[in-house]
């Protein structure tokens, strides 16, 4: 929104902000915003995607200003753009039109990026490409720690690397960046040298011409190992004994593997008498096998894969209508401390603008679930009453008494009720 008298900007409501993007998403209109965006570029004389460093904001005024290009000679251009009409931000270009990427790349670098110039300090930014390399006479990168800036970066040859980061002396060419040493167990780098030698190494090891070696490793560790093998061998010597050893009770292995199958569910009996297994295609969700207990249970896991589903396919339909980017957040690669900069200020810039659909997803995905899990409170309730009603349970055989006084268990209570029970009733009580 512009600013007020106040000269402060008010956030963009839902209605502004919000829902033209949904309603572009779904019906394929364009969102006033992208129009009014789009409009102020094409008025600036440029129709190719523009770099955020050709904006200059003048918050005192209220407006953008579009810096003219180099070749830009055209006297009475429009060059601005008012707040109010440039309600969606301007995305960054990368490469030509960033609103469409295939899924699975990563965005390009800029249109005609060139080469890097030797000992100049650049600040690298979401539209840096991370493919970019250094000349041949100064083939690092150097992250600058001499400057008060982050993600700063200058092309230097091997024997300057230190001069930019102390810690960092290393060219290392298959990366093309300066990097420290790598020497496992290193704790502080030799920095005088320009190969992985270790200055300092951490506990349990003894640095020996710059390599940190295992304090504890010796012959010791070739007897541990003969031992487990050793054990390991007796232990396979005792499994096979145990196979190959003859029966010596017959009537005893017979009698634990018939408890064992009278263990076993199985089904009711059939027309021959025969009480088979259930088969593996038994639909345990509706199938009484074991009791509503496990019926309900099953049914549990298959609301928990519906809700799962559910939910996936909100981010789906997000990502595939709304924008494709959100395929990409959280799977771009990472490597060298220059390629790690343009990564974040890149996702910095995707979650901001993308923040609504994060927040929409979490409302669908908030209310959905409360109307899935009432329904399915509803659906196990009912299906439980009508396994009870079908079926005859334990419970169907129990009275409950209540309102009983209380009484000293020294007492017999319990053939006493039962006693009375059997009188009033004149059903057998099997126990109380």
């Amino acid at each position: 929104p512009p600013l007020d008298v106040a000269g402060s900007r008010p956030p963009p409501s839902f209605a502004m902000n919000v829902a033209p993007r949904f309603a572009a998403a779904l019906f394929g209109i364009a969102a006033p915003s992208a129009i009014a965006a789009t409009s102020g570029v094409l008025r600036g004389g440029k129709a190719s995607a523009i770099l955020r460093t050709d904006l200059v904001t003048d918050e005192a005024q209220g407006s953008l200003a579009l810096a003219p290009p180099a070749n830009a000679s055209a006297p009475g251009a429009e060059q601005s753009m008012s707040f109010a009409a440039a309600i969606k931000p301007i995305r960054i270009g990368r490469g030509g039109d960033s609103t469409k990427k295939s899924r699975g790349q990563e965005p390009k670098g800029v249109a005609g990026a060139g080469d890097q110039e030797c000992g100049v300090t650049s600040k690298v930014t979401s539209a840096s490409n991370k493919e970019d390399r250094c000349p041949t006479e100064c083939p690092y990168f150097a992250q600058d720690r001499n400057d008060k800036d982050f993600c700063t970066f200058a092309c230097v040859p091997e024997e300057q690397c230190r001069l930019y980061n102390p810690a960092t002396q290393i060219g290392d060419k298959g990366l093309g960046v300066c990097r420290s040493c790598v020497v496992d167990g290193c704790e502080k780098c030799d920095t005088t040298a320009n190969t992985d030698r270790c200055e300092a190494c951490q506990g349990g090891y003894i640095l020996k011409d710059g390599i940190c070696h295992f304090k504890y490793a010796g012959p010791w560790m070739n007897y541990v190992a003969g031992f487990f093998v050793v054990v390991g061998v007796l232990v396979v010597i005792w499994v096979l004994d145990m196979i190959i050893r003859p029966c010596t009770n017959e009537q005893g292995l017979n009698a634990g593997l018939e408890a064992r199958e009278s263990m076993k569910l199985r089904m009711p009996k059939d027309s021959s008498g025969d009480r088979p297994l259930w088969p593996l295609t038994t639909n345990l969700m509706s199938q009484l096998v074991a009791g509503p207990g496990m019926t309900l249970h099953f049914n549990f896991q298959f609301a928990l894969i519906v809700w799962a589903v559910f939910i996936a396919l909100i981010w789906i339909c997000l990502a595939q209508f709304v924008d494709e980017r959100l395929w990409l957040l959280g799977t771009r690669r990472f490597g060298t401390p220059r390629e790690n900069c343009i990564l974040v200020a890149w996702g910095y810039e995707v979650q901001n603008e993308l923040m609504w659909t994060k927040v929409l997803f979490l409302w669908i995905a908030y209310l959905g679930s409360f109307a899935l899990w009432f329904t399915y409170a509803v659906m196990q309730l009912r299906a439980f009453q009508n396994v009870d009603y079908q079926n005859k349970t334990m419970k169907d055989f129990v009275a409950m008494v209540i309102g009983l006084p209380s009484v000293s268990g020294e007492k017999p209570v319990e053939e006493d009720i039962k006693a009375k029970i059997q009188a009033i009733t004149e059903q057998e009580v099997v126990g109380v």
